[in-house]
């Protein structure tokens, strides 16, 4: 009988760990949902912007260095790099690959910087998300609510492989940064060739650099 008893506890002690364990689990996974992502690092952007605002110090400038600081450390920039490059990556050597991934970073760093130059204390609220079939890919709504105007934007984000969500692209009003960034490459690389298209690229970041 004792043993029995000894037998019982010993899978209620199984079962205890198990549900533990699963439980732990669904928490991590909820951590690491796209959504809280998201909301997580446009609300460290939000809480800097309106910083820069009340010490009267938001510049250009200020604005980059919040996004290289908040937004670009969670940036698949290879993956970004890649689907911009497109048709022509075959065509680039190693080690060329590495500077368009830099040129390209720092061009996305422009672009978002250029959006959130006018930003002048709307609210930035985090919707509803979706995955897709595969679960490596999810798209999340932002709402960014001002005095006159509401703006809608997707962003996007891909799953990595160690199994974190990382931003690869923003939709604002139906255009999809990559997808430009992509076509504009695409015509560069027709026009300029390969080091035409990166020393081009090159230039327009040293003098977004110095406009700053």
């Amino acid at each position: 009988m004792k043993k029995t008893d000894q037998n019982n506890v010993n899978i209620y002690l199984l079962i205890f760990l198990l549900l533990s364990l699963f439980i732990a689990s669904l928490a991590i996974a909820s951590t690491d949902s796209p959504e809280v992502k998201t909301k997580a690092v446009f609300g460290q952007i939000e809480s800097a912007l309106i910083t820069l605002k009340s010490k009267n110090e938001f510049t250009k400038s200020n604005v980059k260095g919040v996004l290289t600081q908040y937004l670009l450390p969670e940036v698949d920039v290879q993956y970004f790099s890649y689907k911009v490059l497109n048709q022509n990556l075959p065509k680039i050597s190693v080690e060329l690959r590495t500077e368009f991934i830099t040129e390209l970073s720092n061009q996305l760093i422009n672009t978002y910087s250029n959006l959130l130059s006018k930003y002048n204390g709307e609210s930035i609220d985090i919707g509803t998300s979706s995955i897709s079939k595969s679960g490596k890919i999810s798209m999340v709504n932002i709402t960014i609510t001002g005095e006159k105007k509401v703006n809608k934007a997707v962003v996007k984000l891909l799953m990595s492989k160690e199994g974190n969500w990382q931003f690869f692209d923003i939709i604002i009003e139906g255009i999809s940064l990559l997808d430009a960034k992509q076509k504009e490459i695409n015509s560069s690389f027709n026009k300029l060739g390969i080091e035409g298209t990166l020393a081009h690229l090159k230039n327009i970041n040293q003098r977004s650099f110095t406009s700053s």
